[in-house]
């Protein structure tokens, strides 16, 4: 989440200047302040509202508030000890000021551009390996495959997560990625989709997933989607994601 020249990476509770890139690592009481302030930018918020941290019931007291207040400014610098103002017998309120519509579509643009130039080379991967299988007779060309695993659904079916080279990436991210995709495949009655392939942008910004399958005739069928995420640490597919793109079909 982005504060002027700050990021506040909220899923590991870390303030980082952009300009300097000094980190802080915040409490939780500080985190869940910070939290709730950048949620309700330029809008006033008591002590009583900050110190529920979104719930229904105080998770902590007025004072702790106050206190983690004085040290998001301190981490802020004098420079910008104005983001969060105190408004007397109100609260505290983050004053952010909204992005001009011309940096709004530069954004827009830069994403749409990321994501034809990752589907292109995603189409132009799926090409190759086809090509592979059909021609066999010809020189191996070096296969753009990184790492697959065959996975048996509760349903008995079984399919192929294939992992297209790909920037580096952690372990932990694609064991993460491959469960929530499993996940939603176990949720579908019927899976007609064989081949599951994955890879990322060059960016790390964009994950590109294309589905292989037959239909009930034998006709060959193929999927692409995709899903993009900027923050610090992505994390590509969500629930609501899910639901809405139906890896089912």
């Amino acid at each position: 989440m982005r504060l002027k020249v700050f990021e506040f990476d909220i899923s590991n509770s870390v303030l980082i200047n952009t300009q300097t890139q000094t980190q802080h690592h915040l409490t939780r009481t500080e985190a869940q302040v910070l939290e709730q302030l950048a949620n309700h930018p330029n809008q006033v918020m008591s002590k009583g509202q900050l110190s529920c941290a979104g719930s229904q019931q105080a998770v902590m007291s007025e004072s702790a508030v106050a206190k983690a207040i004085f040290t998001l400014r301190k981490y802020f610098g004098e420079p910008y000890i104005d983001l969060i103002e105190t408004l007397p017998k109100k609260g505290y309120r983050l004053n952010i000021s909204t992005p001009p519509p011309e940096w709004q579509q530069q954004l827009a643009q830069r994403k749409k551009l990321i994501i034809l130039a990752s589907c292109m080379m995603l189409i132009a991967a799926i090409t190759l390996i086809t090509a592979m299988h059909q021609y066999i007779w010809f020189k191996t060309a070096e296969s753009p495959v990184r790492e697959s695993r065959v996975v048996t659904l509760n349903n008995h079916q079984q399919i192929e997560l294939i992992w297209l080279q790909s920037p580096k990436k952690s372990s932990q991210q694609v064991s993460n990625m491959e469960q929530k995709i499993i996940t939603a495949f176990n949720l579908c009655p019927i899976v007609k989709w064989r081949d599951v392939y994955l890879a990322f942008s060059n960016d790390m910004q964009v994950l590109n997933i294309s589905m292989q399958g037959y239909s009930s005739n034998g006709e060959l069928l193929v999927r692409n989607i995709k899903t993009s995420d900027f923050s610090l640490q992505p994390n590509f597919i969500s629930p609501n994601w899910l639901q809405e793109v139906s890896l089912c079909d």
